[in-house]
């Protein structure tokens, strides 16, 4: 009893821990949107307020944007009073203006999540008669995680569900049961209708129904299948409702596949790296991973140890298969698994200092990883800057060329340009014109005539249709064949960004930085270690706009 006592001590202390590494940063990169996926996420969320839960586009399953439509409910009510002091106009010009609050909740959300799953993991290695919880530990420094937890994405929701999933999963297998079956199937569905890549591991129900110490009928299998795709639709149901723009919305996902380039060796490389590291790149979690699969192994767990690695190795063998297989995420729904296995392999020391020892090199990686993760995203940033001087420098009402918002600073749109695009879009029958005529209506002052660079799917690595919609709802401008298209459109100043469109990525723009070379660098903003982050970025006078006062520099 003292035993478990001291355990709890240590747990809440990490937990504790954990979720410091989680806020420190939490407001990263406001009132600027740094992260690409983030805005599309809150859109189609907000979108669910116009009167329909249809999505526009299948990006994503649509349990998280769900979740997040309803924490924004609960937002409105309590900001508005019920809409009796504000109405959704003035809600949609504050996302607008002002949307840091709203990336806040999903944040706040994902975070949760994310200590939700380690919280699972923990009492998945009680269950299984673990000293201490060192998975648990493991995946709550995971820096992949602790970056997840940084953004309004789906991913820690995913993990949280994947793990009550892998929870179920080993009952199943040490159990059996109809009503295993059933929750083992309806939490991976859950977790599938939050990510794609949780696909795989619906290997888990199949895999623990073959495995279970008792011989179950085979109709509790198919339940169980069947939970599975119950739960998916439960999360994203017009999947089924409008299965025609979802099954274009994973054509679109296999037409990015083909587009992209494609090196077997070099991606089964960077998978490997993942899984040997878990994101962390001093971290040993996949060796600690290997040696928890032959230590059940030599103490006749092996079905425990084949229930545990071989989805790890199906969803490898998936991830290997995408051009796009190098990001850590596309592991999580495995991480719970790959957690277990390792602290298995930490358990297998028999004497406790050397099992405390080898903890700590399993967990100490994460988390300086993690905390290093946490405090770049406290520095000052190069977009926020750029913003700042741009205000201070650039007369408003003039145009101005930027890059993706992620990678470029973020300025007022002017109100007449705001006006201008609600007409246009409500003609076209777009849901955004609201938004727009939102932004028009509410507008703070001041600001710019604003355009974007147009860049391809290829050049984004973003889906086709996506990239297609994304750009016919903003005012774009194809630099392709170099400056003359931008000064057609009265362009004033131009802003580039290393995280944005580069010569070297983009040989197609050659000619458009070529020439913009040769015109008047005003300012340039550069990341420095340890001070300042963010993407390089340069701002242009083009000649045919206003000469500055200063001519600025470097910085």
């Amino acid at each position: 009893m003292a035993r478990e006592r001291k355990l709890g001590g240590v747990w809440a202390c990490a937990v504790g821990a954990a979720a410091i590494l989680r806020l420190i940063g939490i407001r990263w990169g406001w009132p600027g949107t740094y992260n690409a996926d983030e805005p599309h996420l809150v859109n189609l969320a907000l979108s669910f307020g116009a009167g329909t839960l249809r999505p526009y586009l299948f990006k994503y399953p649509t349990l998280w944007p769900y979740a997040l439509f309803a924490a924004y409910g609960g937002m409105f009510v309590a900001w508005s009073a019920a809409g009796l002091r504000h109405g959704l106009s003035e809600f949609a010009a504050l996302y607008a203006w002002r949307p840091g609050n709203f990336f806040l909740i999903g944040r706040l959300l994902a975070a949760a999540c994310s200590l939700g799953a380690a919280e699972v993991l923990r009492r998945t290695e009680k269950d299984l008669g673990r000293g201490a919880p060192w998975g648990a530990l493991l995946l709550a420094f995971s820096p992949v995680v602790v970056e997840l937890a940084h953004s309004c994405k789906p991913d820690c929701l995913m993990l949280l569900l994947a793990a009550l999933g892998w929870r179920a999963a080993l009952r199943l297998a040490r159990e059996g049961g109809r009503r295993a079956h059933w929750a083992c199937g309806a939490w991976l569905g859950l977790a599938l209708s939050t990510q794609y890549t949780a696909a795989p591991v619906v290997l888990l129900v199949p895999l623990a129904h073959f495995l279970c110490a008792k011989r179950q009928p085979r109709r509790w299998l198919a339940e169980g299948l069947g939970a599975w795709a119950a739960a998916f639709l439960a999360g994203t149901p017009f999947a089924l409702l409008d299965a025609p723009r979802f099954l274009l919305s994973l054509r679109d996902i296999a037409e990015l596949n083909r587009m992209l380039p494609y090196d077997a060796a070099a991606m089964g490389r960077e998978v490997l790296r993942n899984l040997l590291t878990m994101g962390a790149p001093t971290s040993a979690a996949g060796l600690f991973a290997l040696a928890g699969a032959f230590q059940l192994g030599a103490r006749r767990r092996g079905r425990l140890a084949a229930l545990l690695a071989v989805p790890i190795l199906a969803q490898a063998v998936v991830v290997w298969s995408s051009p796009e297989g190098g990001w850590a995420r596309y592991l999580l729904a495995v991480f719970p698994a790959l957690a277990l296995l390792a602290g298995e392999g930490v358990e297998a020391a028999r004497r406790p200092a050397l099992r405390s020892l080898l903890g700590a090199v399993l967990v100490l990686p994460g988390f300086a990883a993690s905390a290093a993760l946490a405090y770049g995203m406290t520095l000052p940033d190069t977009r926020a800057e750029a913003a700042r001087w741009i205000e201070a420098h650039v007369p408003a009402g003039k145009t101005v060329l930027l890059d993706e918002e992620h990678a470029s600073p973020r300025l007022v749109m002017a109100q007449g340009e705001a006006a201008e695009l609600a007409g246009k879009l409500a003609a076209a029958g777009s849901p955004r014109a609201r938004l727009y005529r939102a932004m028009a209506e509410h507008h703070p002052g001041g600001g710019y005539r604003i355009l974007r660079m147009r860049r391809s799917a290829l050049d984004l690595h973003a889906y086709p249709r996506h990239v297609d919609l994304s750009q016919a709802e903003a005012p774009m401008v194809d630099v392709s064949s170099g400056l003359a298209a931008a000064r057609a459109a009265g362009v004033d100043y131009v802003v580039t960004s290393s995280h944005g469109l580069e010569p070297g990525r983009s040989p197609e723009a050659a000619k458009f930085f070529d020439e913009l070379r040769r015109t008047r660098l005003l300012k340039e903003l550069r990341p420095l270690e340890g001070e300042r982050e963010g993407p390089v970025l340069r701002i242009y006078g083009l000649p045919a706009g206003q000469r500055l006062d200063a001519p600025g520099g470097r910085s």
